[in-house]
């Protein structure tokens, strides 16, 4: 059984990433036994929105293998029972997930240079004079509307590139927990839902004396951001005692009658890719999400 805490949450509705982080955590404490403590593939799907409070996952191993294995997790909230099968039969899933378990540290196989390098390379940085604020290359991000209402965007602290964004929905960052506390991969489901609504609130004005940006929206304008669908793929283990530091590149290709896509690239502190993070999600009136109304689908 988990519990959401208030502040990961938006709204009533507990955050999508902190969601998929806790199916992470599932997932490595099942696969203990079979020393396959690491996700590397998992796939999962929004049904209904999730509430604050107690929820239960059930496990079932699609696949048990020397290699890998499959585990299909669901998260549920209605008809939870106090005893054994703990959930009802009739309990229907807020969440499910897909996700495919190995240890990283033992694959072998072929490794090849693909050449594959991001355009628009962000610059440098020195990251002790990062977190001073001494970097001329990086400057924290503070004071967007988002992080004042939606209060999950206050456990990170966010630094973007003191030249501004290539693009309102190209962004990168470099991220570390606001509490001394490093990131490790079961963090890494949090971090890949971090970016996606920026990109959206790139066409919000900073304040009400300032400019609406072209094609955006007026400074008091509030939206909910569901995820519907959200994968993630990981490419290297993070060191045991986790990373402080996080470099992200968020893009966003097509923005449409409040439907938008979202891959984030998670790299390390040493620029080597980390996790490739793909999105479908939605950008949705604030109202609907406050309402007495049980849980309504997406």
């Amino acid at each position: 059984m988990v519990r959401t805490k208030q502040w990961l949450t938006l709204a009533t509705v507990p955050n999508g990433g902190y969601v998929a982080s806790v199916f992470l955590k599932v997932a490595e404490r099942h696969l203990e036994k079979n020393n396959q403590p690491d996700t590397l593939t998992a796939t999962w799907t929004y049904l209904s929105r999730a509430q604050v409070g107690h929820a239960r996952l059930l496990v079932q191993e699609s696949k048990i293998g020397r290699g890998t294995s499959v585990l299909h997790v669901s998260l549920h909230q209605n008809k939870l029972l106090d005893v054994a099968p703990w959930i009802s039969p009739e309990s229907k899933a807020e969440v499910v997930a897909y996700m495919t378990n190995g240890n990283i540290a033992q694959e072998q196989g072929v490794s090849l240079p693909t050449q594959w390098a991001l355009s628009n390379h962000p610059p440098g940085a020195d990251l002790e004079k990062v977190k001073k604020g001494e970097d001329p290359r990086w400057v924290r991000m503070h004071g967007r509307p988002i992080m004042k209402r939606i209060p999950m965007f206050g456990h990170l602290e966010y630094y973007q590139r003191k030249e501004g964004h290539v693009l309102p929905t190209t962004q990168d960052f470099w991220v570390r927990l606001a509490h001394p506390e490093n990131m490790t991969p079961m963090h890494l489901g949090y971090i890949a839902d971090a970016l996606p609504p920026l990109m959206i609130e790139s066409y919000r004005p900073n304040s009400k004396d300032d400019p609406i940006p072209p094609g955006g929206f007026p400074i008091n304008k509030g939206f909910w951001y569901p995820t519907l669908s959200m994968s993630l793929d990981v490419k290297k283990r993070l060191p045991p005692q986790g990373t402080e530091w996080l470099r992200l590149r968020a893009v966003s290709r097509t923005i449409v009658n409040g439907r938008y896509d979202a891959e984030v690239l998670m790299f390390d502190q040493d620029g080597e890719l980390l996790a490739i993070s793909n999105h479908t999600a939605m950008a949705l009136d604030f109202e609907r999400n406050l309402g007495q109304r049980g849980r309504p689908k997406i």
